[in-house]
Protein backbone atom coordinates (compact mmCIF):
# COMPACT_ATOMS: atom_id res chain seq x y z
CA UNK A 1 0.00 0.00 0.00
CA UNK A 2 0.93 3.37 -0.73
CA UNK A 3 4.20 1.80 -2.47
CA UNK A 4 2.14 3.22 -6.33
CA UNK A 5 2.76 6.67 -5.75
CA UNK A 6 6.28 7.01 -7.05
CA UNK A 7 5.82 4.95 -10.36
CA UNK A 8 3.94 6.90 -12.09
CA UNK A 9 4.39 5.04 -15.15
CA UNK A 10 3.62 2.26 -14.11
CA UNK A 11 0.17 3.42 -12.83
CA UNK A 12 -0.73 4.61 -16.95
CA UNK A 13 -0.47 0.97 -18.03
CA UNK A 14 -3.35 -0.35 -16.63
CA UNK A 15 -6.85 -0.33 -15.49
CA UNK A 16 -7.55 -0.43 -12.34
CA UNK A 17 -11.26 -1.49 -11.10
CA UNK A 18 -12.54 -4.41 -12.14
CA UNK A 19 -15.33 -6.33 -10.55
CA UNK A 20 -15.27 -10.34 -11.10
CA UNK A 21 -18.25 -12.56 -10.79
CA UNK A 22 -17.60 -13.46 -6.97
CA UNK A 23 -19.63 -10.03 -6.14
CA UNK A 24 -22.20 -8.28 -9.27
CA UNK A 25 -19.45 -8.46 -12.16
CA UNK A 26 -20.46 -11.32 -15.18
CA UNK A 27 -17.06 -12.40 -15.72
CA UNK A 28 -13.88 -14.61 -13.78
CA UNK A 29 -10.61 -13.64 -12.82
CA UNK A 30 -9.74 -15.97 -15.89
CA UNK A 31 -11.77 -14.19 -18.44
CA UNK A 32 -10.52 -10.43 -17.39
CA UNK A 33 -7.33 -11.94 -17.82
CA UNK A 34 -7.21 -13.33 -21.17
CA UNK A 35 -8.96 -10.16 -22.37
CA UNK A 36 -6.70 -7.63 -20.39
CA UNK A 37 -3.92 -8.86 -22.34
CA UNK A 38 -5.31 -9.37 -25.92
CA UNK A 39 -6.60 -5.58 -25.62
CA UNK A 40 -2.71 -4.58 -24.74
CA UNK A 41 -2.85 -3.94 -20.83
CA UNK A 42 0.20 -4.51 -18.72
CA UNK A 43 -1.37 -4.52 -15.70
CA UNK A 44 -5.07 -5.32 -14.45
CA UNK A 45 -5.97 -4.46 -10.66
CA UNK A 46 -9.20 -6.61 -9.30
CA UNK A 47 -11.37 -4.01 -7.02
CA UNK A 48 -14.27 -6.20 -5.43
CA UNK A 49 -16.65 -5.17 -3.93
CA UNK A 50 -16.22 -5.90 -0.13
CA UNK A 51 -18.12 -5.45 3.52
CA UNK A 52 -16.90 -6.61 6.80
CA UNK A 53 -19.45 -9.32 6.91
CA UNK A 54 -18.59 -11.07 3.45
CA UNK A 55 -20.86 -12.71 0.88
CA UNK A 56 -17.86 -14.97 -0.85
CA UNK A 57 -14.02 -16.22 0.48
CA UNK A 58 -12.52 -13.79 -0.06
CA UNK A 59 -9.25 -16.24 -0.12
CA UNK A 60 -10.57 -18.13 -2.80
CA UNK A 61 -10.82 -14.67 -4.93
CA UNK A 62 -7.35 -13.78 -3.86
CA UNK A 63 -5.88 -17.48 -5.36
CA UNK A 64 -7.21 -17.18 -8.57
CA UNK A 65 -4.91 -13.79 -9.48
CA UNK A 66 -2.87 -15.57 -7.77
CA UNK A 67 -3.24 -18.80 -10.39
CA UNK A 68 -3.77 -15.57 -13.22
CA UNK A 69 -0.20 -14.17 -12.45
CA UNK A 70 1.49 -17.81 -13.17
CA UNK A 71 -0.82 -18.62 -16.11
CA UNK A 72 -1.04 -14.50 -17.83
CA UNK A 73 1.87 -12.08 -19.09
CA UNK A 74 0.03 -8.92 -16.87
CA UNK A 75 0.66 -7.60 -13.48
CA UNK A 76 -2.44 -8.55 -11.84
CA UNK A 77 -2.80 -6.82 -8.39
CA UNK A 78 -5.39 -7.71 -5.63
CA UNK A 79 -7.44 -5.13 -4.39
CA UNK A 80 -10.74 -4.33 -2.98
CA UNK A 81 -13.73 -1.34 -3.00
CA UNK A 82 -14.41 -0.64 0.26
CA UNK A 83 -17.23 2.08 1.19
CA UNK A 84 -17.01 4.86 3.76
CA UNK A 85 -18.89 4.14 6.59
CA UNK A 86 -19.35 7.42 8.53
CA UNK A 87 -17.88 10.63 8.85
CA UNK A 88 -14.67 9.62 10.55
CA UNK A 89 -14.25 7.40 8.04
CA UNK A 90 -14.65 4.03 8.88
CA UNK A 91 -14.62 1.61 5.60
CA UNK A 92 -17.13 -1.30 5.36
CA UNK A 93 -14.26 -3.87 4.90
CA UNK A 94 -12.56 -6.28 7.58
CA UNK A 95 -8.73 -6.31 8.56
CA UNK A 96 -8.23 -9.95 7.27
CA UNK A 97 -9.29 -8.79 3.59
CA UNK A 98 -7.44 -5.35 3.92
CA UNK A 99 -3.87 -7.33 4.83
CA UNK A 100 -4.46 -9.59 1.31
CA UNK A 101 -4.74 -6.35 -0.45
CA UNK A 102 -2.23 -4.74 -2.81
CA UNK A 103 -4.23 -1.52 -3.75
CA UNK A 104 -7.26 -0.90 -1.50
CA UNK A 105 -10.24 1.38 -3.21
CA UNK A 106 -12.30 3.89 -1.13
CA UNK A 107 -15.57 5.29 -2.40
CA UNK A 108 -18.72 6.73 -1.06
CA UNK A 109 -22.02 4.56 -1.99
CA UNK A 110 -25.04 4.83 0.86
CA UNK A 111 -24.27 7.33 3.28
CA UNK A 112 -26.36 8.47 6.04
CA UNK A 113 -25.77 12.21 6.23
CA UNK A 114 -25.74 13.80 2.64
CA UNK A 115 -25.29 17.26 3.84
CA UNK A 116 -21.90 19.42 2.54
CA UNK A 117 -20.16 19.46 5.94
CA UNK A 118 -20.53 15.82 6.72
CA UNK A 119 -19.60 14.89 3.70
CA UNK A 120 -16.60 16.67 3.73
CA UNK A 121 -15.90 15.38 7.04
CA UNK A 122 -16.35 11.72 6.08
CA UNK A 123 -14.00 12.54 3.17
CA UNK A 124 -11.18 14.18 4.75
CA UNK A 125 -11.33 11.45 7.34
CA UNK A 126 -11.13 8.96 4.61
CA UNK A 127 -8.39 10.35 3.18
CA UNK A 128 -6.72 10.35 5.90
CA UNK A 129 -6.67 6.96 6.54
CA UNK A 130 -3.30 5.23 6.04
CA UNK A 131 -4.65 2.17 4.55
CA UNK A 132 -6.13 3.54 1.56
CA UNK A 133 -4.48 3.59 -1.82
CA UNK A 134 -7.11 5.25 -4.37
CA UNK A 135 -10.07 7.25 -3.96
CA UNK A 136 -12.92 5.81 -6.53
CA UNK A 137 -15.51 7.24 -8.31
CA UNK A 138 -14.45 10.45 -7.00
CA UNK A 139 -17.34 13.42 -6.61
CA UNK A 140 -19.95 10.83 -7.73
CA UNK A 141 -21.86 10.58 -4.31
CA UNK A 142 -21.37 14.59 -4.17
CA UNK A 143 -22.98 14.70 -7.96
CA UNK A 144 -26.00 12.30 -6.97
CA UNK A 145 -27.28 14.35 -3.90
CA UNK A 146 -26.77 17.57 -5.61
CA UNK A 147 -23.71 18.87 -2.98
CA UNK A 148 -21.92 22.25 -4.92
CA UNK A 149 -18.68 22.22 -4.25
CA UNK A 150 -17.47 25.58 -4.76
CA UNK A 151 -13.35 25.43 -5.64
CA UNK A 152 -11.70 26.10 -2.15
CA UNK A 153 -13.04 23.05 -1.37
CA UNK A 154 -12.29 21.25 -4.16
CA UNK A 155 -8.53 22.64 -3.75
CA UNK A 156 -8.66 21.42 -0.22
CA UNK A 157 -9.79 17.90 -0.89
CA UNK A 158 -7.11 17.71 -3.86
CA UNK A 159 -4.12 19.18 -1.31
CA UNK A 160 -5.47 16.20 1.38
CA UNK A 161 -5.16 13.66 -1.88
CA UNK A 162 -1.53 14.74 -2.01
CA UNK A 163 -0.57 15.17 1.37
CA UNK A 164 -1.57 11.66 2.31
CA UNK A 165 -0.55 10.07 -1.40
CA UNK A 166 -3.81 8.87 -2.57
CA UNK A 167 -4.10 8.68 -5.83
CA UNK A 168 -7.49 9.94 -7.52
CA UNK A 169 -9.25 7.39 -9.89
CA UNK A 170 -10.37 8.37 -13.32
CA UNK A 171 -13.62 6.96 -13.45
CA UNK A 172 -15.00 5.85 -17.10
CA UNK A 173 -18.09 4.62 -16.16
CA UNK A 174 -19.09 7.60 -14.79
CA UNK A 175 -16.68 10.13 -16.24
CA UNK A 176 -15.50 11.47 -13.17
CA UNK A 177 -13.64 13.53 -11.87
CA UNK A 178 -14.89 15.89 -14.87
CA UNK A 179 -12.60 18.34 -16.22
CA UNK A 180 -12.63 21.84 -13.46
CA UNK A 181 -11.50 18.95 -10.87
CA UNK A 182 -8.78 17.70 -13.50
CA UNK A 183 -7.50 20.73 -14.29
CA UNK A 184 -7.02 21.61 -10.33
CA UNK A 185 -5.74 18.52 -9.41
CA UNK A 186 -3.07 18.35 -12.13
CA UNK A 187 -2.01 21.82 -11.04
CA UNK A 188 -1.36 20.86 -7.18
CA UNK A 189 0.53 17.78 -8.12
CA UNK A 190 -2.16 15.02 -7.93
CA UNK A 191 -1.71 11.52 -9.55
CA UNK A 192 -4.36 9.42 -11.24
CA UNK A 193 -5.15 6.28 -12.32
CA UNK A 194 -7.70 4.60 -14.77
CA UNK A 195 -10.78 2.64 -13.79
CA UNK A 196 -12.74 1.46 -16.37
CA UNK A 197 -15.19 0.01 -13.27
CA UNK A 198 -15.73 -3.02 -15.34
CA UNK A 199 -18.16 -5.33 -14.53
CA UNK A 200 -17.20 -7.53 -17.21
CA UNK A 201 -14.24 -8.38 -19.33
CA UNK A 202 -15.84 -6.70 -22.42
CA UNK A 203 -15.76 -3.62 -20.47
CA UNK A 204 -12.05 -3.24 -20.28
CA UNK A 205 -10.32 -0.59 -22.24
CA UNK A 206 -7.62 -1.25 -24.99
CA UNK A 207 -4.24 0.36 -24.44
CA UNK A 208 -5.18 2.55 -27.18
CA UNK A 209 -7.75 3.83 -24.73
CA UNK A 210 -5.98 4.14 -21.89
CA UNK A 211 -3.44 6.73 -24.19
CA UNK A 212 -6.65 8.88 -24.87
CA UNK A 213 -7.66 8.81 -21.43
CA UNK A 214 -4.47 9.77 -20.41
CA UNK A 215 -4.13 12.72 -23.15
CA UNK A 216 -7.10 13.94 -21.63
CA UNK A 217 -5.62 14.04 -18.27
CA UNK A 218 -2.74 16.04 -19.49
CA UNK A 219 -4.70 18.60 -21.13
CA UNK A 220 -4.99 17.35 -24.74
CA UNK A 221 -8.54 17.23 -26.44
CA UNK A 222 -10.22 14.05 -26.79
Amino acid sequence: MKNFWQTEKRLMTGDWHAHTSYTDGRSSVNDYCREAVSRGLKLLTFTEHVRREMSYNYSDFVADIIQGRQEFDIELLVGCEAKVLDTVGSLDVSEDVLKQCDAVTAVFHSFLKVDKQSYLKALKAMLGNPKVDIWGHPLLFARRNNINLEKAEKEFIINLCVENRVLIERNLKYQLPEIDFIRLAAEKSARFVIGSDAHSAEELPTSEKLEQEWRYIAGDEK
